[in-house]
C-alpha cells in the first residue's frame, strides 16, 4: 500500500409557513448523495483557490462582511435571540429540538434551546469526521492502488489496495489495461489474481447499523473495494473485475483469492486516488457515507494507530480534546453518522463548527465552494431555503445536513448581517415528517443570519 502526500425586532412567525408543501431533499435512510463513477479522479469534487483570509468572502462564497443592518449590535443580539426563541415553538421543533448559537470570533453561547440534551446527530457526525481528517493527516495526501508481479511466481498478480473509496471501475479498467501491457510485454498470457486489503484489518459491525444500510447507504471498511459498493465483498468482487478486464485485454486473468502481496514483487501499474482535501469537500457536500466511514480509518491510521474502528473513535475523542472541544456526553460509533447508538452534545458540535471555520487551512478545505453545502446554491442544501421568509439566507448558511428516517439536523455557519459569523447547530429526534422539520429548521437558520430583522 503506498501513501502519497502530495431592528426592532421582527417576530418570526412559523405558523402557515411549514405547512407548505416541499419536495423532499432526499429519501432515503440517509442525506447522502453517491458520486458518479468516471475516469481516474472522479467522484469527487474540485479543489478552490487557497485565498488569503482578506477575500474570503469570494473564496469561500460567504456573504459580504460588511454590516447590512441598521440595528445596533446589542439589539441586533437580542432580536436574533428572541426571533430563534420564538421560532423553536414551531411543532415541528419544540421539545424534540436542541440547539446553539455560538459567536465564532468570541466563542460566546448567544442562544440555546434543550441545550443539555444530546441526540442522534445523523449526517452532521461527518463535521466530527471531517474535524478529525484535518487535524490528523496532510490534506494533499493521496492512496495508491498497485497491481504487482511475483517475482517467485510470475504467474501470480497481486491487486493492493491503499483503502481507497475512490476507486471507479473505470480506474480498475485503465489499471489493468496498463498492466495487461506490461505483463505482454514479458511474455505472459495467463495469470491468477489475488488481492491484498491488508491495510485495514477485517470489517466488524458498527453498533447503532441497521442491516439495510449495507445494501443502499453504505458500504464495510475494507483495505481493497470499489466506489460506491453495495455488496458483501469489495475487494473480492474488485478481484473479479480486474481479472476479467485482463482477459478482455488479451491477457487470461483468474480471480483466486486473498493473499499478502510478497516482498520479492515487482509493481507493474498503479491508480492514484483523489486528494484528502477533495474526498473531504466531497463528503460534506454530497453527504458521501463511504468517504466518512474510510477517511476516519485513514485518519487512525496517519497517527501510527491500527486503524481499527474503536482506535479510528478514540483518535477523533484526543484530537477533539486537544482542541479544546467539550466531549462530555458525546458518543460516536462511526464516520457517516448512520449509528443510531450515536449521541451528540450540541455544544461539541458547535465548538468544532467554529474550531474548522477559524482555522485558515480547515477552513480552506471544508468551506471551500466544493465543500460544505451552501444555503439555496450547493450540496445537499441546494433546494432548500426556497421559502420568501428564507430566500435572503441564500449564500449566507453554509451547513452540513443530516436526515435519518426519525432525526433531521443543520449544523454550519451563518454569516451575519450585522456582519459577525455565528456557529449553529440544530438538531430533532422523533418525528418523521422531515420535510417540515427541515423548513422549520432553515427559517431558524436565516433567523440567525439576520436578514429579515432590520
Amino acid at each position: 500500500m503506498t501513501v502519497r502526500i502530495l431592528a426592532p425586532t421582527l417576530a418570526l412567525t412559523l405558523a402557515g409557513l411549514i405547512a407548505a408543501p416541499v419536495s423532499p431533499a432526499f429519501a432515503g435512510a440517509s442525506d447522502h448523495i453517491r458520486p458518479v463513477s468516471g475516469s481516474e479522479t472522479a467522484g469527487v469534487g474540485g479543489g478552490a483557490p487557497n485565498l488569503a483570509d482578506g477575500v474570503r468572502a469570494g473564496a469561500y462564497g460567504l456573504a459580504a462582511l460588511s454590516s447590512s443592518t441598521r440595528l445596533q449590535p446589542a439589539v441586533f443580539q437580542m432580536s436574533m435571540a428572541r426571533a430563534l426563541v420564538g421560532g423553536a415553538r414551531s411543532a415541528y421543533l419544540g421539545a424534540r429540538m436542541s440547539g446553539m448559537v455560538m459567536d465564532v470570533a468570541t466563542g460566546r453561547v448567544l442562544w440555546t434551546h434543550n441545550a443539555s440534551r444530546a441526540k442522534m446527530p445523523a449526517s452532521t457526525q461527518k463535521v466530527m469526521t471531517a474535524f478529525t481528517v484535518l487535524r490528523s493527516m496532510k490534506a494533499d495526501t493521496q492512496f495508491v492502488t498497485t497491481a504487482s508481479q511475483s517475482k517467485a511466481n510470475p504467474a501470480a498478480i497481486y491487486l493492493t489496495g491503499a483503502g481507497d473509496p475512490t476507486l471507479t471501475l473505470a480506474r480498475l479498467k485503465s489499471l489493468a489495461l496498463r498492466t495487461a501491457t506490461a505483463l505482454k510485454a514479458k511474455g505472459a498470457r495467463t495469470v491468477n489474481v489475488y488481492v491484498d486489503d491488508t491495510v485495514f484489518p477485517a470489517p466488524t459491525a458498527t453498533k447503532g447499523w441497521k442491516a439495510s444500510y449495507l445494501k443502499t447507504d453504505v458500504q464495510l471498511v475494507r483495505g481493497l473495494t470499489l466506489a460506491g459498493y453495495r455488496g458483501a465483498d469489495g475487494a473480492a468482487a474488485a478481484g473479479t473485475y480486474f481479472a476479467g478486464y485482463l482477459s478482455a485485454y488479451k491477457v487470461k486473468g483468474r480471480y483466486v483469492g486473498r493473499a499478502v502481496t510478497p516482498r520479492s514483487s515487482a509493481r507493474l501499474a498503479d491508480s492514484w486516488s483523489a486528494s484528502v482535501r477533495s474526498m473531504v469537500r466531497t463528503m460534506l457536500a454530497l453527504s458521501v457515507n463511504d468517504y466518512a466511514e474510510y477517511l476516519l480509518r485513514h485518519a487512525a491510521r496517519a497517527q501510527k494507530m491500527r486503524p481499527t474502528a474503536n482506535n479510528a473513535i478514540a483518535n477523533q475523542y484526543a484530537k477533539l480534546s486537544a482542541a479544546g472541544i467539550s466531549i462530555a456526553g458525546y458518543r460516536a460509533y462511526d464516520g457517516s453518522g448512520l449509528s443510531r447508538a450515536n449521541l451528540m452534545p450540541t455544544r461539541t458540535l458547535a465548538q468544532t463548527v467554529r474550531a474548522l471555520y477559524a482555522n485558515d487551512a480547515n477552513r480552506e478545505v471544508a468551506f471551500a465552494w466544493s465543500g460544505m453545502p451552501r444555503a439555496g446554491q450547493s450540496g445537499t442544501l441546494r433546494s432548500r431555503f426556497r421559502a420568501k421568509t428564507q430566500v435572503c439566507a441564500q449564500g449566507r448558511v453554509l451547513a452540513k445536513t443530516g436526515t435519518l428516517s426519525d432525526a433531521v439536523a443543520l449544523a454550519g455557519i451563518a454569516q451575519g448581517s450585522d456582519g459577525r459569523d455565528r456557529a449553529f447547530v440544530l438538531i430533532e429526534n422523533g418525528l418523521t415528517k422531515a420535510n417540515s422539520v427541515r423548513l422549520a429548521m432553515d427559517q431558524l437558520a436565516t433567523t440567525t443570519v439576520g436578514c429579515r430583522l432590520g
